[in-house]
C-alpha cells in the first residue's frame, strides 16, 4: 500500500531567494558583458581590416619599389651598353666606371661585365681572380632570350653577399651578343629599406615567383632564399589572385597578409607582407582584459550586496511565514501570522495568508461534511448496484423458466399431437417456438451487456490478424456454401481483453455476413492501421448498407434499421460492441450508403487503459 504522505522534494539550489537575487544581478551584468565583447569584436574587426589594409599598401609599395628598381636597372644597362669602356671591353676603364657606380648605388651589391663565353673582364667590387658565370642559370637564360633576365637570389661570387641577379645581353646591329652586363640587387638593403615603412618588428616580407620559390624573405633571408613554399591555402591564394588580403599561418604564427604582383614585364614575381595578429590588435586585447576585470569586480560587489540584503529584508520574514505554513500544512488550522503585519508587500502577503487560512478552515469543515454525505451515498449506490445485479439474474431466471415450459409444451404438441391440428395451428406453434428462441437470445444479450460493466478485464497483447481469421472461420462454418470473398489486410497488434475483443469481431463479422446475404458475390474486407496514439481496425462489406442520417441509432439498445422479417437479430450486438470498446478506452463508428455496403471501425489505444467496473478496487490487468 502506498503511503499517503508526500516525500520531501530535493533541495533546489535555484529555489533560494538569495540565489535568485544574484541571478537577477547576473541578468543585468550579462548584457554589459555582451556589450563589452561586442565592442571588442567590432574593434578587432576594424583592427584586422586596418592591418590588412596597411599590409596590402606596404605590399603594393614594395612591389612598386621593386618594379622601379627593375626598370631603373634596365635603363642603366641600356646606358652602359652605349659606353665605350664596355663596348671595347677595356678592363681598367670599366673597373673604374663600375667602382664609381657602386658607390652611388647602395642598393646594388655588385656590377659586372663579361664576354659571351661568361668570362668576367670587369666588376665592382674588383676581383683579382678569374670568374666565369657561364654556369649561372640567369646568364644562360639571358643568352637564350636575348632580353633582360631577373634570376633567383644567389650568394654572389664577386660581392660575397646575397643578392638578386639581373642580366642584360648587349647586342650588335647584327643581333650578336658582344658583351654581357650583370648587376646584383642587395637583398639586405632591400629589407632595411622596407622596414622604414614603420611596420612591427615581427613583420614578414616575402617575394616569390609564380612557382612558389622564395626570391627574398625578411627577416633571415639566408634561411629561406631559394626554398620552395609549401602548398598551403595562403600560397595558393596569393598565386591565384595576384593581389588582395588574406589570413594564414607562417612559421607557426597566425598572420594577416597583404599581397601584390609586380607589373609587366616582371609579373612573375609576387610580394607579400604578413603582420602578426597579436601586433594587429594587441592593444584591443589588453583593453578587453582590463574591462573584464573591472566588470567582474563590480559584479562580485553587487552580488555580495544582493546576498546580504536579500537575507535581511526578504529571506528572514519569509522564513517566519514558512514556519507558520508548515504548521498549517501539519493540520493546525488555527495558526496565523498576525496581527500586527509588516508594511509593504511582505505584510500584504502575510495578511493574505491569514485570509487563506481562514478560508481553508471553513472549507475543511464543509469538506468533512460533504465527505460524510458522499460516503453514505456510495454505500447506498453499491447496495443498489448489487440489488440491480441480483434483480437481473432473478429476472433472467424467472423469464427462462416459463419460456422453457412454453417451449417444451409447444414442442410436445408439434411432435405428438400435430395430427390433431390443422395447418394454421401448426403454424402458430412454429411461431411460438421461433419467438421463444428470440426471447432467449434477447435475455442472453441483456445479461451479456449487464456483465460487461462488472467483468474484470484481463489485458494482454493480441495478434489481431490471427483473432479475426479465427472468428471468421468459426462464423463461416454456419454457411460454408456461400459465394463469399474475404480480404484480410495486415493489421497492427492490439492490447486488450481477448474474450471481449473476440465478441466485438463476432458481432461485426456476423453483421457483415448477415447483411451481404442478398448479394450474389459478397465481399468482406478486414483491415487495420497504426497511428500515433491508437490502432484502427475496420470491417467493410458490400451489403445492403444504411442511411447515414440514422448512423447514431446503430449503437443503441434494441435499435434496428432493417425489419426483423428481412434480417434476424435482437438489436443488441452493436450496443455490446460499443460498450466493450469504451471499456478499452477506444472509439467506434460506422459509415454506410444504401445498396453499397457499410464500414464499421473501432480503435484501441496503444497504451494499456486502466479501467474499473463499479465497486472494483484493484487493477484489471
Amino acid at each position: 500500500m502506498k503511503s499517503s504522505g508526500h516525500k520531501p522534494k530535493p533541495h533546489n539550489f535555484f529555489g533560494s531567494l538569495r540565489v535568485r537575487a544574484i541571478v537577477l544581478v547576473l541578468l543585468v551584468i550579462i548584457p554589459l558583458l555582451g556589450l563589452t565583447l561586442y565592442s571588442y569584436l567590432e574593434q578587432r574587426h576594424h583592427a584586422v581590416a586596418e592591418a590588412q589594409r596597411d599590409a596590402i599598401i606596404v605590399a603594393r609599395n614594395v612591389a612598386k619599389i621593386q618594379e622601379t628598381l627593375f626598370r631603373d636597372t634596365s635603363q642603366l644597362f641600356q646606358t652602359l651598353a652605349q659606353l665605350p669602356q664596355v663596348l671595347r671591353q677595356d678592363r681598367e676603364a670599366c673597373n673604374a666606371l663600375f667602382a664609381g657606380m657602386i658607390k652611388n648605388h647602395e642598393n646594388f651589391a655588385a656590377f659586372l661585365a663579361a664576354s659571351p663565353n661568361g668570362e668576367v673582364f670587369c666588376s665592382a667590387p674588383k676581383t683579382p681572380k678569374v670568374v666565369n658565370i657561364a654556369d649561372r642559370p640567369w646568364f644562360q637564360e639571358a643568352m637564350r632570350t636575348r632580353e633582360m633576365v631577373i634570376g633567383e637570389p644567389v650568394f654572389g661570387r664577386i660581392s660575397g653577399r646575397y643578392s638578386l641577379p639581373m642580366a642584360f645581353p648587349v647586342q650588335n646591329p647584327a643581333g650578336e651578343v658582344t658583351t654581357f652586363l650583370g648587376a646584383g640587387l642587395d637583398l639586405e638593403w632591400l629589407g632595411r629599406f622596407i622596414l622604414q615603412s614603420g611596420l612591427p618588428d615581427d613583420t614578414i616580407i616575402l617575394m616569390a615567383d609564380r612557382r612558389g620559390k622564395v626570391m627574398f624573405r625578411y627577416p633571415c633571408p639566408q634561411e629561406f632564399i631559394g626554398r620552395q613554399l609549401p602548398e598551403t591555402n595562403l600560397v595558393k591564394t596569393m598565386i591565384f589572385k595576384g593581389e588582395g588580403v588574406t589570413e594564414g599561418v607562417m612559421n607557426g604564427t597566425p598572420r594577416l597578409f597583404g599581397f601584390a604582383r609586380i607589373s609587366e614585364p616582371f609579373h612573375d614575381l609576387q610580394v607579400a607582407v604578413g603582420i602578426t595578429k597579436s601586433a594587429a590588435f594587441g592593444d584591443i586585447a589588453k583593453n578587453l582584459k582590463r574591462n573584464l576585470i573591472i566588470l567582474s569586480l563590480t559584479a562580485m560587489l553587487v552580488m555580495a550586496l544582493a546576498w546580504f540584503g536579500a537575507g535581511f529584508f526578504i529571506v528572514g520574514p519569509l522564513k517566519d511565514l514558512g514556519r507558520v505554513t508548515q504548521l498549517l500544512a501539519a493540520g493546525d488550522l488555527h495558526v496565523r501570522t498576525g496581527p500586527p503585519y509588516r508594511s509593504g508587500e511582505l505584510g500584504l502577503l502575510a495578511r493574505d495568508f491569514d485570509r487563506m487560512a481562514d478560508a481553508i478552515q471553513e472549507r475543511d469543515s464543509r469538506l468533512q461534511q460533504a465527505a460524510a454525505e458522499l460516503q453514505q451515498r456510495v454505500l447506498e449506490l453499491n447496495a443498489a448496484y448489487k440489488e440491480m445485479e441480483s434483480f437481473s439474474y432473478t429476472v433472467a431466471h424467472d423469464l427462462r423458466a416459463p419460456l422453457r415450459a412454453i417451449g417444451g409444451f409447444s414442442r410436445i404438441l408439434l411432435e405428438e399431437s400435430s395430427n390433431l391440428l390443422d395447418a394454421e395451428g401448426i403454424r402458430y406453434l412454429n411461431i411460438i417456438q421461433s419467438d421463444i428462441k428470440k426471447m432467449g437470445n434477447l435475455i442472453d444479450d441483456l445479461l451479456t451487456l449487464s456483465r460487461l460493466g462488472r467483468r474484470q478485464m484481463r489485458i494482454i497483447d493480441l495478434e489481431m490478424d490471427d483473432l479475426a481469421r479465427f472468428v471468421f472461420a468459426a462464423l463461416q462454418e454456419t454457411d460454408p456454401h456461400r459465394n463469399l470473398q474475404v480480404l484480410f489486410s495486415p493489421m497492427p497488434p492490439g492490447r486488450g481483453d481477448r474474450d471481449m475483443l473476440q465478441l466485438v469481431l463476432e458481432n461485426l463479422l456476423g453483421n457483415a455476413l448477415k447483411f451481404t446475404r442478398p448479394k450474389e458475390a459478397a465481399v468482406i474486407e478486414v483491415s487495420g492501421e497504426a497511428r500515433k496514439d491508437e490502432n484502427i481496425y475496420c470491417v467493410r462489406d458490400n451489403g445492403v448498407g444504411f442511411e447515414m442520417k440514422y448512423a447514431d441509432k446503430l449503437f443503441g439498445v434494441f435499435q434496428r434499421l432493417h425489419p426483423e422479417s428481412e434480417f434476424e437479430g435482437t438489436g443488441m450486438g452493436l450496443a455490446i460492441v460499443q460498450r466493450i470498446i469504451q471499456r478499452h478506452g477506444g472509439r467506434v463508428w460506422a459509415e454506410g450508403k444504401v445498396g453499397e455496403g457499410a464500414k464499421f471501425c473501432f480503435t484501441l489505444p496503444k497504451e494499456e487503459v486502466r479501467t474499473k467496473a463499479p465497486g472494483e478496487a484493484g487493477h484489471e490487468s
